[in-house]
């Protein structure tokens, strides 16, 4: 009995892990539109670096047999992105940019030295936060840029991740919780007016 408990609760996990991949590639689905619609710029440094980092971070998932949906979704939408990118994105590199692209190199670089996949996914996840910031930031000053669907859909899927995290490791648990952390702050970010309207009445 305990068994078979064990089990099914397992395999609800990796189907709450599965809509969660799907939920994040959805969430990518109006970005990728306004992209061809030439409504979207996307800055093409930015998602290379953050195309880097997350290849970074499911490789060391991979390596510590940690790998979950949402960060197959996460992967796939992103590259989808540069590809675009490419050819409608806005050039230039920022020194964040740079910076982000240096860590993610020693992540690289400490996880072949320390042969400790887990080290890659930390760095990694820390700079993905830092890198953020800018984002934070741009949202905050104009919130009509950025798809709130698209946001959404990400955030949903940062919900059922966390109930898909299998055991309550660093490597299981890490970037959900720090995926879910970053997409929390852009929906209070996108969504604050409803939030003071409803605090008013």
């Amino acid at each position: 009995n305990n068994r078979s408990s064990q089990f099914k609760t397992l395999v609800m996990k990796e189907i709450i892990s599965i809509i969660a991949g799907l939920f994040f590639v959805i969430g990518y689905i109006p970005y990728i539109i306004a992209i061809l619609r030439k409504k979207t710029k996307p800055a093409k440094a930015s998602w290379i670096i953050w195309g880097t980092l997350d290849t970074i971070v499911i490789a060391g998932m991979i390596a510590s047999d940690s790998l979950n949906g949402q960060m197959i979704g996460a992967v796939i939408g992103v590259w989808v992105v540069i590809i675009l990118s490419l050819k409608y994105g806005a050039p230039g590199w920022t020194k964040l940019d740079k910076l982000c692209l240096i860590g993610a190199a020693i992540g690289i670089f400490l996880w072949q030295i320390f042969d400790n996949p887990i080290l890659g996914i930390l760095i990694s996840l820390g700079i993905t936060s830092i890198g953020s910031i800018p984002t934070f930031i741009s949202a905050w000053r104009n919130p009509e840029r950025e798809n709130k669907l698209g946001w959404t859909f990400f955030w949903t899927s940062c919900i059922f991740a966390l109930f898909a995290i299998p055991k309550w490791t660093l490597a299981n648990a890490a970037q959900p919780i720090i995926f879910f952390i970053i997409e929390s702050i852009m929906m209070y970010i996108l969504y604050r007016n409803i939030f003071h309207i409803k605090a008013k009445n």
